[in-house]
């Protein structure tokens, strides 16, 4: 079941919220919500060391997501996952 809101004008799924607070605040985001909003999109995980997840996308063979165990992640994670979903996000929506 898919939680909707409404919200100026838009209806927001609890995906796209959850994607939304990357962009919004980046400092404030732990490894556990990142995880999960990877899997939500369709990322698996491909392996790892000690501390540190890889999740790999099949419509972006070529790139990894590298996601440390830390609570709150550093920014930069953020950031370059943030990246990632936003070219996936376009690519799914060229496919409609």
């Amino acid at each position: 079941m898919i939680s909707i809101s409404y919200k100026r004008g838009f209806l927001l799924t609890k995906l796209e919220k959850r994607i939304r607070k990357l962009h919004e605040s980046p400092r404030n985001v732990s490894s556990r919500e990142l995880i999960s909003i990877l899997q939500s999109l369709g990322f698996n995980e491909v392996g790892g060391k000690g501390s540190h997840r890889a999740f790999k996308h099949q419509k972006l063979p070529a790139t990894i997501i590298v996601v440390p165990n830390q609570d709150p992640l550093k920014a930069v994670y953020v950031s370059r996952a943030r990246k990632i979903i936003d070219e996936l996000m376009e690519i799914l929506e060229d496919e409609k």
